[in-house]
């Protein structure tokens, strides 16, 4: 397992910054992937559920996916991605810590979140831990 790694791109800057489609600091990579994500429990909330939720991009820096969630900017959550195999690598799961730094109201109930990356962890995905 590697060590948690902090990004500092996100630590600097307003909330105005990191969301402006003009100050996008990272390239973004069109990918679905599978994620879990909930709000990070706090010692003021009880823990909430976990949601089932697939990215609509991803980049170094953030990521943007469809939820049925009523969050709100400044939302610190965590959430887990898991990347596949390719080539002769092994599949790999990322733990995250990050921000909610945007909110997008969708049709259909659903409303668009694009949170930072503020923190990451990688670890091996071992078959008999794939979920």
């Amino acid at each position: 397992m590697v060590a948690g790694v902090d990004n500092p791109h996100f630590n600097k800057g307003t909330m105005d910054q990191a969301t402006s489609p003009d100050q996008r600091r990272f390239r973004r990579y069109g990918v679905k992937l599978p994620c879990r994500v909930k709000p990070r429990a706090s010692h003021r909330s009880a823990e909430l559920p976990e949601l089932k939720v697939e990215t609509l991009d991803v980049s170094s820096g953030g990521l943007f996916f469809l939820a049925s969630a009523e969050w709100s900017i400044g939302t610190a959550i965590e959430f887990e991605l898991e990347l596949p195999a390719h080539g002769v690598r092994r599949p790999v799961r990322i733990r995250c810590r990050g921000t909610i730094t945007r909110i997008v109201p969708r049709e259909g109930g659903r409303t668009g979140i694009g949170a930072t990356i503020d923190h990451y962890k990688f670890s091996p995905l071992r078959k008999a831990s794939r979920r």
